[in-house]
């Protein structure tokens, strides 16, 4: 890796990075690093998030009982029992912006045990490079799994989550978010009339809580820009860094790098760049650009990555109605909320 100053070029990034530093690297970023069950504060004019902060507050001081070791009472020739039963597997409905990944990275925060934060994703992309076995195996070690954006986007995902419920450690409590019921997971999305047993298997792994809310970020029904009248050049070169190093790169630069990488080591360039420049964005011809740009957007967000982006487009131009009405959605949309979010915008 290589940089001067605090530039980094980004075709000196590493993403030779291990297995085993992938897994590692399952955890809450920077911008839920600090997220508490107490910094949760719940909406009085929404009762189910009261509700869910104090169920995953008191699943979470059962779960420290795991590993506790039995206490022998008096005089015994018997061995102690454990006592410990985990709670029911909690998969937490809700809309976006309401604080649901607040509330699983507070649950990750609190506790003291091997555990794992990914997104769905991220999950994804782990089952098709290691397979379903391997990763069966090593999320299986885990107490405590927690995942972030479950959904079903075809049939095959769907019969891979059905055989990792049913072969996961049953000690291993799961923890998912979403923004659709288990009953409603791949609708519009493939024929799931044909995967009913599948779709009950899915279902009854969890208790489902409905968390209802409005959204913190006040989405418009439009996507809007935040523009800078500023010289993209010039913000770039008066950028000053506060830790890591920033980048600049051409657009199709970016995408030929994110092509030439596997979307789980993606999270090499935020843990690396606090600030990235992107010139010439232009819209998505091609539906796997679309996705694994939408990947690096996911960790950008959750390392709370700045970004400046040179581009003569309008968000809601970036991805094309067939994608916007394709089984993915409802991550594109989430990729142009966190857009909305994080991006500073320059015109050419």
């Amino acid at each position: 890796m290589s940089s001067t100053g605090n530039y980094i070029d980004i075709n000196k990034i590493s993403f030779n990075v291990s297995i085993e530093e992938c897994f590692a690297n399952l955890k809450p970023h920077p911008k839920f690093s600090g997220c508490t069950f107490d910094n949760y504060i719940p909406d009085e004019n929404f009762p189910s998030q009261h509700y869910i902060k104090n169920l995953l507050k008191e699943t979470v001081e059962i779960m420290k009982k795991k590993n506790e070791k039995p206490v022998k009472k008096g005089f015994s020739f018997f061995k102690p029992k454990n006592t410990f039963e985990k709670p029911l597997n909690i998969y937490i409905d809700g809309s976006y912006g309401i604080g649901k990944t607040h509330l699983l990275s507070a649950t990750y925060n609190m506790t003291d045990m091997k555990k794992a934060f990914m997104s769905f994703s991220e999950m994804n992309y782990f089952f098709h490079y290691l397979g379903v076995e391997k990763c069966i195996e090593e999320f299986s070690k885990l107490d405590l799994l927690l995942v972030d954006e479950f959904e079903l986007d075809d049939p095959a995902m769907c019969l891979i989550m059905v055989r990792f419920f049913k072969e996961v450690n049953k000690d291993t409590l799961i923890v998912t978010t979403s923004n659709t019921l288990p009953t409603e997971l791949g609708k519009l999305r493939f024929q799931v009339d044909r995967f009913e047993k599948e779709m009950g298997v899915i279902a009854s792994t969890f208790k489902t809580v409905v968390v209802e809310g409005e959204d913190y970020r006040k989405k418009h029904k439009t996507w809007k820009r935040n523009v800078s009248t500023e010289s993209f050049f010039d913000s770039f070169n008066n950028y000053t860094c506060e830790s890591k190093a920033k980048t600049r790169t051409d657009f199709d630069k970016l995408m030929k790098i994110l092509s030439e990488n596997h979307p789980f080591r993606y999270f090499m360039i935020p843990s690396n760049c606090e600030a990235m420049f992107i010139d010439g964005l232009t819209p998505f011809k091609d539906l796997n650009n679309a996705l694994r740009f939408n990947h690096l957007i996911d960790h950008c967000y959750y390392y709370n990555t700045k970004l400046f982006i040179k581009s003569d487009y309008e968000l809601k131009d970036l991805f094309s109605v067939e994608m916007l009405e394709s089984p993915f959605e409802k991550k594109l949309k989430r990729c142009l909320s966190r857009l909305d979010e994080l991006a500073v915008f320059y015109r050419s």
